[in-house]
């Protein structure tokens, strides 16, 4: 079965069959292109680019820098989150509801990031307005963002992650496929 369209709701299972043919011919700037386009830039690290809201991709665990740890993030984003990178719900005495990422907090405050991807500034709360702090379940990392690709790119995207972003990676080099 190949996926070429570029509105998939992509699961797991369609696209692990797929890693047979990951071992060689990937293509480093489309997957380094996808690396920046599909937003993945916006919350994680990979050599000079990227900020560091989500796992640094070139300091990945070993035990997760598999091709099946890597395609299962991407799918389902919330079904392992590193504690460092998970958000909190926050119940307000007014009533209003803030769900994000810490990123920094104090004795009398806490700045929480909403959407990683509006390049908005932290909202500020002061701890004296907290009713409720609540760990979330549900990763900031949004689902769906490979739906807008086709298999051949996730393919080329997960290569770049596993390679640290390494262009002279054996994953690359001479390829025979087309976009």
């Amino acid at each position: 079965m190949t996926f070429i369209s570029r509105n998939t709701d992509w699961k797991y299972d369609d696209l692990y069959p797929a890693f047979s043919t990951i071992k060689h011919g990937r293509a480093f700037d489309v997957g380094q292109n996808l690396f920046k386009v599909a937003n993945c830039i916006a919350c994680h690290k990979l050599g000079e680019q990227g900020f560091n809201i989500g796992p640094d991709l070139a300091k990945l665990d070993p035990k997760k820098k598999t091709f099946e740890h890597i395609l299962r993030s991407l799918v389902e984003p919330s079904r392992d989150i590193d504690e460092k990178f998970q958000s909190n719900t926050f119940v307000l005495n007014s009533g209003q509801i803030v769900t994000g990422l810490v990123v920094e907090e104090t004795d009398k405050l806490v700045k929480v990031l909403i959407d990683p991807l509006a390049k908005a500034d932290p909202k500020v709360i002061q701890k004296s307005e907290i009713d409720e702090r609540v760990k979330a379940k549900v990763s900031i990392m949004p689902l769906g963002l490979l739906n807008k690709l086709t298999q051949e790119e996730i393919l080329d995207l997960i290569a770049y992650v596993y390679a640290g972003g390494d262009k002279k990676n054996s994953l690359f080099g001479e390829h025979h496929h087309h976009h």
